[in-house]
């Protein structure tokens, strides 16, 4: 006899949508949680990343009030103390709707941490569980990289530095991924001297040429080195001496602390796998489109995948696990078309589908199209400096395929790209529909037109009288 249908190991994001779907779908359901619940988004991730951010933004956008015609004639003091004091507030608030929202449900939740024994059955404290089927969500933990010399200095990783309660004077932030990139300025924008350095371009692995419009933006606030290697890293008064290496120069800099942005990976270790067959990598655990893992009874959802440590993607994908490890029908599977990824930088970058390195790779014929936002009207209006718009599609058939945005309001606009993409919209729908003007969104229009010039798209239907 099973004591579950639904065992879902995790309660996070992924694994709060798994327990609720798997008992949507009548599944008597158990949500193993290893610790504080609320999940990685909410404790130590996007909302306290955002919260802090907004107070560096506005602390910013006082300096560039002489560019509108604004005398600012006080002084603004960033207080390090009161911006972490808001950014624990709101955590609370968001801490306390989830938990919430988790209470509501009719699954039940046990604390503590799953393990498969080598029955096969499930070791959770002094308690021994048997789920029918199970869903792994155990999230994910930061990923450090080995080099010499790092226990002696002061260190932080992108969970920590949530807890930081004094702000550094220097700060050599490693990694040049979303969340390097919003820590590397939020320090910056309230005064704190920032190193930044990564391995390869900014957003090279997404856009080459949104990454050095952004690089150009974020060497006004800070050092950027990247590509750039961490050479070494010893001891010096109560901070530390790092070398760098950048485009065949040696950078040495004295800093406070180190702050790893360098990724994080899942945190699949201690749970037993091998004991259900299952063999984990550094990457997570391979999945088919149903989030069914190798074993056909264990499923997989969120950063557990190893895949895309997104939270619109990890709800997704444990929906889907729940409700296919109840039985529900038909079976639902996940569509990684509408992939979005987003940098809350300023200027913000989003993106959406197929990247350009994708495309070339692949070899599949595309068409590209781009405006740049400062030489166009609304931006104009707003002051905007950095900026690029890029969409990409089809070549034989005109459909949107993806999109990279780097301006103003991009973590918004980007939705314009991913509802035409989830209807499968083409170039012409969007030169079809009236922009407003003058707004940020109508940029969409000339980057359509150019794109419509390169491909042989249907004229335009205009509608009867």
């Amino acid at each position: 006899m099973n004591d579950y249908d639904v065992i879902v190991i995790g309660g996070g994001s992924a694994g709060t949508a798994a327990a609720r779907e798997a008992t949507n779908a009548g599944a008597r359901t158990a949500m193993i949680n290893d610790g504080e619940l609320g999940g990685l988004c909410i404790l130590r991730g996007c909302m306290p990343s955002k919260a802090l951010l907004a107070s560096a933004h506005a602390m910013h956008d006082l300096q560039k009030l002489d560019g509108f015609g604004i005398r600012f004639e006080g002084k603004a003091t960033p207080d390090f103390e009161a911006i972490v004091s808001r950014k624990d507030a709101q955590v609370a608030r968001f801490k306390r709707a989830k938990i919430s929202s988790i209470e509501s449900q009719s699954y039940e939740v046990i604390d503590g941490r799953g393990r498969f024994d080598s029955t096969g059955c499930l070791q959770v404290g002094d308690r021994t569980l048997r789920g029918g089927r199970y869903v792994i969500a155990v999230g994910s933990v930061p990923n450090v990289p080995m080099i010499a010399g790092l226990d002696d200095v002061p260190t932080l990783t992108s969970d920590e530095v949530m807890r930081l309660r004094t702000q550094p004077d220097k700060l050599l932030v490693v990694g040049t991924g979303a969340i390097g990139l919003e820590m590397a300025q939020f320090f910056a924008r309230i005064g704190t001297k920032v190193t930044l350095a990564g391995r390869g371009p900014l957003l090279g692995n997404l856009d080459a040429e949104c990454g050095a419009e952004l690089t150009r933006a974020l060497e006004h606030e800070m050092e950027v080195f990247a590509p750039a290697g961490l050479d070494g890293v010893r001891p010096e008064g109560h901070g530390a001496r790092v070398v760098l290496s950048h485009e065949g120069q040696r950078i040495e800099r004295s800093v406070d602390a180190v702050l790893f942005a360098t990724g994080r990976r899942p945190a699949l270790e201690g749970l037993g796998l091998e004991h259900v067959g299952l063999r984990p990598s550094n990457r997570g655990l391979e999945h088919d489109a149903g989030m069914r893992t190798e074993n056909p009874d264990i499923f997989v959802a969120g950063d557990s995948t190893g895949r895309l440590a997104l939270l619109h993607i990890a709800n997704q994908e444990g929906a889907i696990a729940g409700f296919n490890a109840a039985g529900g029908t038909p079976e639902r599977c996940i569509d990684y078309r509408l992939k979005m990824g987003v940098v809350f930088s300023d200027p913000p970058f989003a993106q959406v589908g197929l990247s350009e390195p994708e495309l070339i790779q692949s070899g599949r014929p595309y068409a590209v199209g781009r405006a740049r936002f400062p030489e166009t009207g609304r931006a104009i209006t707003m002051n905007t400096e950095h900026g690029l718009w890029k969409m990409f599609a089809d070549k034989e058939t005109c459909e949107i395929i993806g999109a990279s945005i780097l301006g103003p309001r991009a973590d918004d606009l980007i939705h314009i790209i991913s509802t035409l993409m989830h209807k499968n919209g083409c170039v012409q729908d969007i030169i079809d529909l009236p922009w407003y003007h003058p707004t940020l969104s109508e940029v969409i229009l000339n980057v359509a037109r150019e794109l419509s010039s390169q491909l042989n798209c249907p004229e335009p239907v205009m509608p009867p009288c």
